[in-house]
């Protein structure tokens, strides 16, 4: 294996290539080629956007010298940007999608302060691991998501690997859960072995589906082995492997799961703060100069929810040669959301109209009502009409 002894005295390579070179020797000493290779591709981006493009093209060359010295074949290797993630050999589906964040921004999630607090420190955790190693402080970079559906687990897992300039490795639960025998546990080792390998952020969506509570007397056996399959996998991870997993459903989770992670952040819906920041973000020249009523109105929706409203309203500016959307638009989107096809009850539908006319009863005529209840404008006029009698 090509020597890296004269980089590793050169005074521009400090200790925050520590964690990279460690990388390249452990695959060395254990012949494992792929990881050297990975990791001494990932070394030589970071030495030059730092500026050091002279030992950047050193290293890259006396790695391509020395792996053909020792036959491997460089002509079938795959570059850094095209990993292919490994395969169930079944059904022949990749375990995993890859992406790169970094270089394709899906938007940054707009946190409260207390869970930016803590991301910041996973963040910081990540970036700082050699000095915490060397205070006896050494554990894996471990980050469990959880919360309710829409509230920003994806995108923040997507923002984190961005944040550390690393490739996304998405684990695929259609194609690592398998209907044989012992196939689960496989696919599992497998992939944790290639996120072992190179410079990544392994995510686990959807957890609950690998990791449920092994208490449960309506799962199989099989289905509790791939918890323990799980279990070991996580434990035998190397302290510099990123792992984040993330579920809306913490509940199924097994208990055992959740001492495997050094951090825990329980993603809630956003506060107001939070919800007119993401009115804001995501409208952006859109906006409309007052946001106060909506935000006020869509309290308990979910960020996820709150973007695609807005972009309802924006698309329908556009189709309109508008400049702008108006709160009045964003009213009635959220009205959509929370009242369309929700009524239970006579009683349930009269309050939910009051609601609303006492919102704003210039927007919301009867005419609107009756569309976004789904009623005729009859029975919306009735209801309304026996309300204002009855007080």
């Amino acid at each position: 294996m090509f020597k890296i002894q004269h980089l590793c005295s050169h005074k521009g390579l400090k200790m925050k290539y520590a964690r990279e070179l460690s990388k390249i020797i452990e695959g060395g000493v254990l012949g494992k080629i792929n990881q050297v290779k990975a990791y001494t591709e990932f070394l030589a981006d970071k030495l030059e956007s730092d500026g050091e493009h002279k030992i950047a093209k050193r290293l890259r060359t006396s790695m391509s010298d020395s792996l053909l010295a020792s036959g491997y074949n460089l002509a079938s290797a795959q570059p850094a940007r095209q990993l292919r993630a490994p395969v169930d050999k079944d059904s022949h589906m990749a375990l995993a999608d890859i992406t790169y964040p970094g270089s394709n921004h899906s938007g940054m999630a707009v946190l409260d302060v207390t869970t930016k607090a803590q991301v910041d420190e996973f963040i910081s955790f990540v970036l700082k691991a050699e000095k915490l190693a060397d205070a006896g402080l050494s554990s894996a970079p471990s980050l469990l998501l959880y919360g309710p559906p829409g509230c920003g687990k994806t995108l923040l897992a997507h923002n984190v690997a961005a944040q550390l300039e690393l490739p996304l490795f998405t684990a695929r639960c259609d194609s690592l859960v398998s209907s044989l025998l012992g196939s689960t546990s496989k696919n599992i080792r497998s992939l944790f072995d290639f996120a072992s390998q190179q410079p990544c952020v392994l995510f686990l969506d959807e957890f609950d589906a690998l990791a449920k509570a092994r208490d449960d007397q309506h799962e199989l056996g099989e289905l509790k082995r791939v918890v323990v399959s799980l279990l070991q996998n996580i434990d035998a991870l190397p302290k510099d492997t990123i792992i984040i997993a993330a579920t809306n459903h913490e509940q199924l989770l097994d208990p055992a799961v959740w001492r495997r992670f050094e951090l825990r952040i329980k993603l809630n819906a956003p506060d107001s703060v939070t919800r007119e920041q993401i009115y804001r973000n995501e409208l952006a020249e859109f906006s409309p100069s007052k946001l106060q009523k909506t935000v006020e109105h869509s309290v308990g929706l979910s960020g996820a929810i709150i973007a695609q409203i807005c972009v309802a309203a924006k698309r329908k500016a556009i189709l309109n040669d508008e400049n702008q959307t108006t709160e009045q638009e964003l009213l009635y989107r959220i009205a959509m959301v929370r009242y369309s096809n929700v009524i239970e009850s006579e009683k349930e539908a009269t309050d939910k109209l009051v609601e609303l006319k006492n919102l704003n009863s210039e927007l919301f005529t009867v005419r609107l009502l009756s569309k976004i209840f789904g009623m005729s404008t009859g029975k919306i006029s009735n209801l309304l009409n026996r309300d204002e009698n009855e007080q």
